[in-house]
């Protein structure tokens, strides 16, 4: 009886040696206060920094597309979609707005799907998960009536 009552302890203890070892100290249950909640929406998925960042560029069509890419492969990427789905479009303020509303000069980030289709194109044409408004441009002043 002595075995098996000895037996069982060292089980027990290697079981708990095992589970203890998968813990450590970086490893922080979601719901912790030291892990802090990603400031996405439910629009960036689990990835709460951009794919790219830039400025808008609105061409002589009055389509936006990017300029001051963060990364050069995205320089002059037009801001649509291929299937023409609208894309999310995050206002500063966080409301939502479409790709109309982006004017020349917005600085914006970027979120591509996990599965990004990219048409191999110069510039490179890409399905867009969010675009949002990281800081507005200030709108042109009013022209001043001739007097």
């Amino acid at each position: 009886m002595t075995a098996t009552r000895t037996a069982a302890a060292l089980l027990s203890s290697a079981l708990l040696a095992v589970l203890a070892a998968g813990c450590t100290a970086t490893d922080v249950p979601a719901a912790s206060p030291a892990s802090p909640a990603p400031p996405a929406t439910e629009h960036l998925g689990e990835q709460p920094t951009p794919d790219v960042t830039g400025v808008v560029a609105v061409d002589a069509d009055g389509r936006p597309t990017l300029s001051q890419a963060s990364d050069d492969y995205f320089e002059a990427m037009p801001l649509g979609t291929f299937d023409e789905e609208p894309v999310p479009v995050l206002a500063a303020d966080g409301s939502r707005v479409t790709l109309a509303d982006l004017r020349d000069g917005d600085r914006i980030e970027i979120w591509l799907p996990p599965v990004a289709l990219c048409g191999e194109s110069m510039p490179v044409q890409c399905e867009l998960r969010t675009v949002r408004v990281a800081e507005a441009a200030e709108p042109a002043p009013s022209p001043t009536p001739a007097g």
